[in-house]
C-alpha cells in the first residue's frame, strides 16, 4: 500500500513538474506576490513620509 501511494505521489510530481499550465500559474502566482509586496512598502514609506511632512506643517501651524 505505501509503495501504490508512494508511486501515485511520483506519478503526480511528474505531471506538476512536467505541465507547463501548473508552472505558468505558479509563477503568475510569485509575480503577484512580489509586485504586493512592493506596492505594500511604497505606501508605507510614502504613508511615513506623508504623516511626517504633515506633522511638520502642524508644528508650523502652531508657531513651533
Amino acid at each position: 500500500m505505501l509503495t501504490r501511494a508512494l508511486s501515485s505521489l511520483r506519478r503526480a510530481w511528474h505531471v506538476f513538474r512536467t505541465d507547463q499550465r501548473g508552472l505558468t500559474t505558479l509563477e503568475y502566482v510569485i509575480a503577484a506576490g512580489i509586485i504586493l509586496v512592493v506596492l505594500a512598502a511604497a505606501i508605507l514609506a510614502w504613508n511615513n513620509g506623508l504623516a511626517r511632512r504633515i506633522g511638520e506643517l502642524v508644528g508650523q501651524l502652531l508657531g513651533q
